[in-house]
């Protein structure tokens, strides 16, 4: 009778935790971001014919916006189109709805391995409470190619730790989570950097001899260069490189007009004496601002507000709450604190050489350092979001089972049983609440209350057109991702993006698709295309799709209101209908307007 009760209570335990990653996938949140769109247009060309939307064969990097995209995710997305036959919002979320679940299976063998099988409730705790973390559970039901990443990384991670548990040399136990490190370089540029490092790091805090070590190192590398040999190329790369120079582009821009501003009061503040105001540029000026910027980027990703106060908006990501839930700080302090302990002791036989370290704290150690390490490529850019600490916020979570079976023992020996199941039963009710509370928060509130963040109307007003568009010979999109929208809605073929025309690129090198098949993006007012449209005699039947124009409503053909019905978001006009409105009502546009001589 046990068994078949613990059974049932795995099963319940496995709906809740799966069900609701599951539920509504592809509309909720509604709409698609546009790096979601370029994601699954390239999967969807890929599966078609091979070739991406660029019309290049098998790419091992993607041009996708000119800020070259690993490939993993965008494979792992044809894949699935072509296991169901489709592409559509689900399936482009499906990879991280997957990777969601191996995290978790391999958080919870990670747990097992360092805390021991008597451990069992507090592992299925963090397990249970990752799975509805905020930052957790939001990032599964979206695109990010970081989380996917993540998901492979925790494999590496699991099997180095068991490799240091084990403390007998294994080389099969090496090379295997030596691959799997490689293999998450295909998914995320950052990571690559942070696994090459990291396989360094593990080797290096191993019980093996100087000679050992460095001979383990060099097949490590080789190893990892042979399986990652796709990405290696592009380590120090323009296009590797290109996404981290767009952020530290941003982040200088925004810190030389900050310093200029200081500067500038400084100068008046002096009563404009120049030598004097010169001792300003030793206190604001770029190395000081990089290396506080960097600082506090680090402060703030480790910091209590972050992980479980309020973090920062990202797309896809719930930022009323912490990365994790506010309940779970006591257990990330205690976590952290045996985790900071273990590498303190570990350091310390390293220095005095005399003392061995403990497996654990050798595993603890190189987590610290590693979880550091993965946050230096957003310290470098000074950037705070959600897909740049992935791989920190997954040792946050071992933290935090750390932390947990620590207060269960010592409650569990020093507090009398009544008050334990006491202090156990309230903290189970406030957790509960908080997770209700957050996924109440997500599914009835967040996504229904972004429409504008979503383009949530984006599926009813590509439908839409796609019922009249035989009817048009052009149809101009000035807001909606342009073309590649239009394709992942099947309003166009792959040929038709493949032979394409994009945009010249801008100064960090990003371009768009502004014109396939019929589809062009072009950000102009809907009057001025009417303009353009009778000035060029242009006959060809043109439909727009727009931002609202409130003296065009009576001339609209289509309009899309947010989820609440109370903002209107997009019109479809037509632009024959726009030109006999305003030559009507508007003799400047008559004028203005008036059609060349032929």
């Amino acid at each position: 009778m046990k068994k078949i009760f613990l059974i049932i209570l795995a099963v319940i335990g496995l709906f809740v935790v799966i069900y609701p990653r599951f539920y509504h996938l592809g509309s909720q949140p509604p709409g698609l971001h546009i790096d979601e769109v370029s994601f699954a247009a390239d999967a969807k060309a890929i599966a078609e014919t091979g070739r991406d939307t660029w019309n290049k064969p098998w790419p091992l990097v993607f041009k996708a916006f000119g800020e070259w995209k690993a490939p993993g995710l965008t494979y792992s997305m044809a894949f699935w189109s072509l296991m169901l036959g489709k592409m559509d919002s689900v399936v482009a979320r499906l990879p991280s709805a997957i990777a969601g679940l191996v995290i978790l299976v391999i958080l919870g063998m990670t747990l097992r391995l360092l805390l021991g099988k008597s451990a069992l409730p507090s592992i299925l705790f963090t397990v249970f409470v990752l799975a509805f973390s905020p930052w957790h559970f939001d990032m599964s039901r979206i695109f990010y190619e970081a989380f996917s990443a993540l998901a492979i990384f925790s494999i590496f991670l699991y099997f180095m730790a068991k490799q240091t548990i084990d403390e007998k040399y294994n080389l099969k136990t090496l090379l295997v989570a030596v691959a799997f490190a490689a293999l998450a370089g295909y998914w995320y540029a950052s990571i690559r950097y942070v696994v090459i490092l990291s396989v360094v790091l593990f080797v290096a805090v191993q019980q093996w001899g100087l000679k050992l070590k460095l001979k383990t190192i060099f097949i490590a590398m080789v190893t990892l260069f042979v399986v990652g040999f796709g990405w290696v190329g592009d380590l120090v790369s323009d296009r590797g490189l290109n996404r981290l120079y767009y952020y530290q582009e941003k982040a200088a821009y925004g810190a030389s007009l900050e310093i200029d501003e200081k500067r500038q009061y400084c100068y008046l503040s002096t009563d404009r004496n120049d030598k004097l105001s010169k001792l300003c540029y030793l206190i604001w000026n770029k190395p000081v601002q990089k290396v506080t910027t960097a600082a506090k980027t680090y402060l703030t990703y480790l910091g209590s507000d972050y992980l479980f106060v309020k973090a920062e908006s990202e797309f896809g990501f719930d930022s009323e709450y912490g990365a994790y839930l506010f309940p779970l700080l006591p257990l990330y302090i205690v976590g952290l604190f045996i985790l900071l302990s273990s590498t303190v002791s570990y350091l310390s036989s390293v220095l005095k050489k005399s003392t061995k370290s403990s497996a654990r704290d050798r595993v603890y150690a190189a987590l610290a350092a590693v979880a550091l390490i993965s946050l230096a490529p957003a310290a470098v850019a000074g950037n705070i979001n959600m897909r740049m600490s992935m791989v920190a916020l997954y040792i946050v979570a071992i933290t935090i089972g750390i932390g947990c079976e620590a207060t269960y023992r010592y409650l569990s020996t020093h507090v009398k049983k009544y008050l334990f199941i006491a202090i156990l039963i309230v903290y189970s009710g406030v957790l509960s609440f908080y997770i209700i509370q957050s996924i109440s928060h997500y599914f009835l509130v967040f996504t229904h209350s972004n429409d504008l963040q979503w383009t949530s109307d984006a599926p009813q007003i590509f439908e839409y057109i796609k019922s009249i568009s035989k009817d048009y010979d052009r149809i101009v999109d000035t807001e909606l991702h342009g073309p590649l929208a239009p394709y992942f809605y099947g309003d166009i073929s792959t040929e038709d993006v493949q032979k394409g025309e994009y945009s010249t690129p801008d100064a960090i090198g990003f371009t768009y698709l502004i014109k396939a098949g019929k589809y062009e993006l072009k950000h102009t007012a809907v009057k001025d295309l009417a303009c353009e449209k009778l000035s060029n005699n242009d006959k060809r039947r043109t439909l727009v799709i727009t931002t609202p124009v409130s003296d065009l409503a009576s001339t609209r053909k289509y309009a899309a209101m947010s989820w609440s019905q109370a903002l209107l978001l997009h019109e479809i006009y037509d632009l024959d209908d726009i030109i006999k409105h305003e030559i009507s009502g508007n003799a400047n546009f008559a004028i203005r307007c008036k059609p060349k001589a032929l």
